[in-house]
């Protein structure tokens, strides 16, 4: 049968992507090319393998479930063997292509950067972010990064494939306008009160890009403890949320494995709050036959150090007040100072 690899690829993205909509969108080819693949590929298996609905959503004929796992065996025996020869043969490049989400950037970054390029065989080092961890695992799985930083839950149901190691656990932190009070917050905080006698300010929140799987716990936690607020604001990142928060336009929560990658000028204008039960743990991933190489090798447990240990100590956690004593009564709390 005259089957090529692109054909099972495009297939497998469209699967994974749910539609070919979405699918043209990850993988940079138009929406006609896409469909003319997968009718070659039904025309050479004399079967159809998905189903189209009315909204373009596409559902898997019992030979399009077994051709979607024939096809992941196939492309990932083919991508180990690909591997194996640049290791033996192109004098062991080795290329990093680092998926994460936007959170990590700045020192994160240079920190991964200089790891791969201590790496024997370097070559290059790429970058590669997406809004969520369930869109970088998908990445994963389908070759076109070798590590991701991403959420553990994202990645639960693959591990037999990946190589992981868990680098921290990361908390989440609501940021208020530095120019708010503590007196104005707990007034905010009294059910009571009504929205003409809270500050301005605590009346708007800024909601992240529903993607992000972090969206429904911040609106349930705003519902609870702020009804009066409304997410008058909508964001992309993390980074973008806080910085609307720097202007004083209102607040929002921002995971603290954002904080050592903000500017200072950032960090002065806001204060932060640490939320109990948010929290999430963070690992990395990376296709497991690349423990076999040596270069791959050393990079997973350089970088798994360094999360672990200076990445982790700079988010400062612990110096971070909780959001549980604001319900407390008086005492001005002590804020954290990103100076300090």
């Amino acid at each position: 049968m005259d089957i090529t690899f692109k054909q099972l690829e495009i297939f497998r993205w469209v699967v994974v992507a749910g539609s070919i909509t979405k699918a043209s969108h990850r993988i940079g080819l138009s929406q006609p090319s896409i469909s003319q693949q997968l009718a070659k590929l039904e025309e050479t298996l004399d079967v159809q393998l998905i189903v189209r609905n009315r909204t373009g959503l596409v559902s898997m004929t019992p030979a399009g479930e077994y051709w979607f796992k024939s096809s992941e065996d196939i492309l990932g025996r083919m991508s180990a063997a690909i591997s194996e020869h640049e290791k033996r043969f192109r004098h062991a490049s080795v290329v990093l292509r680092l998926g994460a989400t936007p959170v990590l950037r700045g020192t994160f970054t240079a920190a991964a950067a200089r790891i791969a390029q201590s790496a024997p065989g370097f070559v290059k080092f790429e970058l590669v972010y997406d809004l969520n961890s369930s869109a970088l695992v998908e990445q994963l799985r389908m070759h076109q990064i070798n590590f991701a930083v991403v959420a553990e839950q994202a990645i639960l149901n693959d591990q037999l494939s990946f190589a992981v190691s868990r680098l921290f656990e990361d908390k989440m932190a609501w940021a208020v306008p530095a120019s708010v009070s503590n007196a104005d917050i707990r007034a905010a905080l009294n059910a009571g009160l009504g929205a003409a006698k809270i500050n301005p300010i605590l009346t708007n929140y800024i909601e992240i890009e529903a993607t992000v799987p972090t969206r429904p716990s911040s609106d349930d936690w705003y519902r609870n403890y702020l009804p009066q607020a409304t997410a008058t604001f909508t964001a992309p990142t993390f980074a973008s949320s806080i910085e609307l928060v720097a202007g004083g336009l209102g607040t929002c929560h921002v995971p603290f494995s954002l904080l050592p990658n903000l500017n200072q000028s950032i960090l002065e204008e806001v204060k932060l709050f640490r939320i109990n039960g948010m929290n999430r743990n963070v690992v990395l991933a990376m296709r497991k036959h690349l423990m076999t190489h040596a270069a791959y090798s050393h990079i997973f447990n350089e970088l798994t150090a360094y999360c672990r240990n200076e990445y982790l100590r700079a988010m400062r956690a612990d110096e971070i007040p909780s959001f549980d004593d604001l319900l407390q009564p008086p005492a001005e709390q002590v804020l954290w100072s990103a100076a300090e």
